[in-house]
């Protein structure tokens, strides 16, 4: 239904403009044109049809890449691909404890946190370790659970970074998720907005001016009770208020693409760029 109402949105847009230009077009040539034989005005109808409708049917092919500049001093790109193959930094969203014990437990091995750990730190985990620490030296933490069984002992608030590396990438690791009485990893609607307030502020006082790939967060196991398309507007709405925020470097949105059906770029293309005019 929003395709189609797209459709039909730029289907009657484009015959406006054609129609137009067509009719201006007849006044200044009316008396050459008069000429023919050719029965004109239903050519010229014809045409117009089909060339709005073939104009609106391409407006409405599925994108895969988009880019919005949401500020004066943002520029975003959205698309679907694989987060890992990104160069420069990283977002990598983990739990309040910032865990590196992949067990399916702690960390689920299917998360963004489970594979960047195993992928880049997988049987040195201790290296992981030791790089969280230093990072987050000087953050208070919550709280310390010294009879905590498995895992790190200090839990950090929500919308904590800390900076890691391997090799030539950076990770920007922010805490997205809390343990529940179930110890399952969640996060709450509410939480999940000052997650990404959090986020924002830290990339733009420590990227230096590199770009920024970031993943949609709350996307996967966090509980977050948006769908996809929303989880994506947000994501675009938080960037696109904070008039203050610099991001030379510029960001992009990896999206994977097991959730392209789920995601319209065609309409959040549509719907942005009508806001920033």
């Amino acid at each position: 239904m929003r395709k189609f109402n797209l459709f039909f949105k730029n289907l009657l847009e484009a015959i406006g403009v054609i129609g137009s230009f067509v009719t201006i077009s007849w006044a200044v040539f009316q008396e050459r044109l008069g000429e023919s034989d050719i029965n004109y005005p239903w050519l010229i109808v014809l045409t117009i049809l089909l060339v709005s409708a073939l104009y609106a049917l391409i407006t409405i092919w599925p994108k895969n890449k988009i880019k919005l500049k949401l500020t004066e001093k943002v520029e975003v790109d959205v698309f679907f691909g694989d987060l890992f193959s990104a160069n420069e930094i990283l977002v990598i969203p983990v739990n309040e404890f910032f865990d590196t014990i992949v067990d399916d437990k702690i960390i689920s091995s299917k998360t963004l946190h489970g594979i960047f750990v195993r992928t880049y730190f997988g049987g040195n985990e201790n290296d992981l370790k030791k790089q969280i620490t230093n990072s987050l030296n000087g953050v208070v933490p919550i709280e310390v659970i010294s009879g905590r069984s498995a895992g790190n002992k200090k839990r950090y608030p929500l919308g904590t970074v800390c900076q890691v590396k391997k090799e030539d990438k950076v990770f920007f690791l922010v805490a997205l998720t809390k343990f529940n009485e179930n110890e399952r990893a969640e996060v709450k609607n509410c939480e999940y907005q000052g997650v990404f307030y959090e986020l924002l502020s830290y990339i733009e006082q420590n990227s230096q001016g590199r770009r920024v790939s970031i993943p949609l967060i709350g996307s996967g196991h966090s509980g977050v009770s948006l769908s996809k398309q929303k989880l994506l507007e947000f994501l675009l709405f938080s960037i696109g208020l904070q008039d203050n925020l610099t991001l030379v470097g510029g960001v992009n949105i990896v999206l994977h693409s097991s959730i392209k059906n789920e995601i319209d770029l065609n309409s959040t293309d549509v719907f942005f760029k009508g806001i920033g005019n």
